[in-house]
């Protein structure tokens, strides 16, 4: 209805109002049937003067003054609980409405057909690791034996030298003492000649013939001296571990290099025992990773990460799911709010914080919340992060979304207020 309308209306009641008053003074005010009838249209133009008062005051003057707002619903941000993995879901512990916990299982999905091909490749090396570790085992305990044999070879061998070697200079040291005898049996006997030949009793080729024969006993005492010296450095090398031994020279020194080498070798074997068994550990370690993966996510539990109320199960238990299909969608009860559609007489007035009236429709008080976003227009994007689409919006509306000022989650489920999609009214409060 126009204001031309409303005018109309306006002049044509109060024309009827003015020839009933107009007749009712012409005969009079007497009583009667007469009178009575003249009273009933009167009354009938002063509810049609009311009716259209009204009308002018709800469709003209109320909207211009008042901060209603067109639409209003409750509304609340999502959580999605995915699948990590495609398989089918073989349990759903969960049904609308529920809370769950953070933390708490949601649904099985079973998915027996998960690539193996890096447990295959990790069971592979550790059995050829372990055979390399088995084989350098057999090395080490063979050489050692064979080197145990070798060491007796050589304690052997060097106790005979060792005998071999003292009893030599022993004989030595015999040689030795005659010779020294010897030579003190010259000496006094070049004494004795010199003293016959003092006297002229000997010729002094007898003394020529002394003397020679004491520097050939001196020779013989130094050679001898000398021999026992060498075979004394013998023996002290003998009882270093040096074969000294003349026949049995070769042999020893053969069992002494086989023993350098097996030692060597063995040394080597250990080091790459150890390397080996070290890769050994950490290949078998990344092998019990995967198969615990793959345990799990053969029957993966899915989790949910934030604590929340069940909204939605889209995935019901027996259906196939691919991976990263949502399963459940939550609503965060801790975060409720408010979209409210205003018109542009009050989007003007609208700001950031402003205080918006919620009421229910219960008879409890009017909830208060506080503006946070003002959106002219809200793309889908947008509207898939909360639980419910936005209510429509006429062109120069703009959406004013309310978060709802109460930090306790069952004070909002006290006044049924975590319910995305429920029907509010709300206002402009500040």
């Amino acid at each position: 209805m126009n204001a031309s309308t409303v005018q109309e209306s306006n002049e044509i009641a109060q024309a009827e109002a003015a020839s009933w008053f107009q007749r009712l003074r012409g005969k009079g005010g007497g009583g009667g049937p007469q009178s009575t009838e003249s009273i009933v249209p009167r009354l009938a133009g002063y509810a049609l003067l009311a009716f259209v008062l009204w009308l002018v005051v709800t469709t003209l003057i109320q909207p211009l003054v008042s901060r209603q707002a067109t639409r209003s619903v409750l509304q609340a941000p999502v959580l999605l609980v995915t699948s990590p993995i495609s398989g089918v879901v073989t349990q759903l512990t969960v049904r609308a409405l529920d809370k769950v916990e953070a933390g708490s299982v949601v649904a099985t999905v079973q998915n027996p057909t998960i690539n193996r091909d890096i447990l295959t490749t990790l069971t592979t090396q550790r059995l050829a690791l372990q055979s390399q570790v088995a084989q350098l085992g057999n090395q080490l305990s063979a050489s050692g034996e064979e080197l145990q044999f070798v060491d007796q070879q050589v304690k052997l061998y060097r106790t005979a030298s060792m005998a071999q070697t003292r009893d030599a200079w022993q004989v030595a040291q015999r040689q030795r003492d005659v010779a020294q005898s010897s030579v003190a049996e010259q000496e006094l006997k070049v004494r004795h000649t010199a003293a016959m030949l003092d006297e002229g009793a000997v010729s002094p080729q007898a003394m020529d013939a002394a003397q020679a024969q004491l520097s050939i006993s001196r020779a013989s005492a130094a050679v001898a001296d000398q021999a026992y010296a060498g075979l004394g450095q013998s023996v002290a090398s003998a009882s270093r571990g040096v074969f000294v031994g003349g026949s049995g020279g070769n042999v020893y020194q053969s069992l002494a290099n086989r023993r350098e080498t097996l030692t060597s070798d063995m040394q080597r074997a250990q080091h790459d025992s150890e390397a080996l068994q070290l890769q050994l550990r950490d290949v078998s370690a990344l092998e019990t990773d995967e198969r615990r993966r793959i345990e799990k996510m053969a029957a993966f539990e899915v989790r949910a990460l934030q604590p929340g109320q069940v909204h939605t199960v889209l995935m019901p238990q027996g259906s196939y799911v691919p991976q990263g299909a949502t399963l459940v969608r939550m609503i965060d009860c801790s975060r409720v709010e408010v979209v409210a559609v205003f018109p542009p007489r009050v989007a003007k007035r609208l700001n950031m914080g402003s205080t918006i009236a919620v009421k229910t429709d219960d008879d409890r008080p009017e909830v208060s919340a506080r503006v946070t976003q003002i959106l002219p227009v809200a793309p889908e994007d947008f509207q898939s992060r909360y639980a419910v689409p936005f209510p429509f919006a006429e062109q120069g509306s703009v959406y004013a979304v309310a978060h709802v000022e109460s930090s306790s989650p069952e004070w909002l489920e006290q006044r049924g207020l975590c319910a995305p999609g429920k029907v509010v009214s709300a206002r402009l409060a500040s």
